[in-house]
């Protein structure tokens, strides 16, 4: 008789697969399809610790029993699945400490919004127009330094080190939207915090244009298909930037000390 599988809680299913930035945490090709898969194979087991993100071909390696054994056995995924979380985690603390707010400004909140902030860095919302006016100056020189240490890796010619470039970059472009969102009202995006809800967009980004690179069927375009996928997100999270700056400038009647047309073409350039 088989186990008794449970659906995984969807507050575990989202956590997880936002620690692992809805990334298979083997291969760490983003845009693959992904599963999520249990390491001691109880389906009613959903503990978080239990539970690792799988694209389908990874996935498919765990499962094969007989002959020599397994592609990927329980042990092998666990540590992969340790080392992608805290590459994640390092990744997002970098672009934090690049594009956020408290970084590119120089603001110091105070202890009331620091003790509120212990909960959790997505609950806090931001209504303060000459916060938003100086983060929108100042981003723009932090946007052309990314840009141009990326630039020496699209340089390069080589795919990974061309991937990794455009990987820098977004990773920078999701904390910028992460910073813009606060500036709306709580809770506004889909009833989601800032950067779940931005992360999920982006996994939805990589999915669509991996999938439109590859009319042949998915892996039939080769390595290149990451990294042309890579600069078509970035390309996406660029102009979501612009489009949000637009509404804000309106939104907090700073059209008239902000050129919007002047800090496009700057941002775009």
């Amino acid at each position: 008789m088989g186990k008794k599988r449970i659906n995984i809680p969807e507050t575990i299913a989202t956590e997880i697969q936002f620690l692992s930035d809805r990334t298979c945490c083997v291969c760490n090709i983003r845009g693959n399809t992904i599963q999520l898969h249990h390491l001691d194979e109880d389906p009613s087991n959903n503990n978080i610790e239990n539970i690792a993100v799988l694209c389908l071909e990874c996935h498919a390696e765990s499962q094969i029993k007989g002959g020599i054994g397994r592609k990927l056995d329980a042990n092998q995924i666990k540590r992969y699945r340790h080392d992608w979380i805290q590459r994640v985690q390092e990744r997002r603390k970098r672009a934090d400490e690049i594009a956020s707010i408290r970084s590119v400004t120089g603001t110091v909140r105070s202890l009331l919004e620091q003790e509120h902030l212990n909960v959790s860095d997505d609950y806090f919302t931001n209504d303060d127009p000459e916060l938003l006016e100086k983060y929108l100056n100042e981003i723009i020189v932090v946007h052309k330094a990314q840009l141009t240490i990326a630039q020496v890796e699209w340089d390069s010619g080589v795919n990974s080190r061309m991937t990794n470039g455009s990987y820098t970059v977004i990773d920078f472009y999701s904390e910028v939207l992460i910073e813009l969102a606060t500036f709306y009202p709580k809770w506004h995006f889909n009833k989601q915090s800032p950067s779940h809800f931005f992360s999920e967009l982006i996994s939805s980004r990589f999915q669509w244009h991996r999938s439109m690179l590859e009319p042949g069927g998915s892996g039939t375009g080769g390595t290149i298909i990451s990294t042309m996928a890579g600069g078509g997100v970035m390309d996406d999270l660029s102009r979501m930037i612009v489009d949000m700056v637009n509404a804000l400038l309106f939104s907090y009647d700073l059209d008239r000390k902000i050129d919007f047309l002047n800090w496009k073409n700057s941002w775009l350039d």
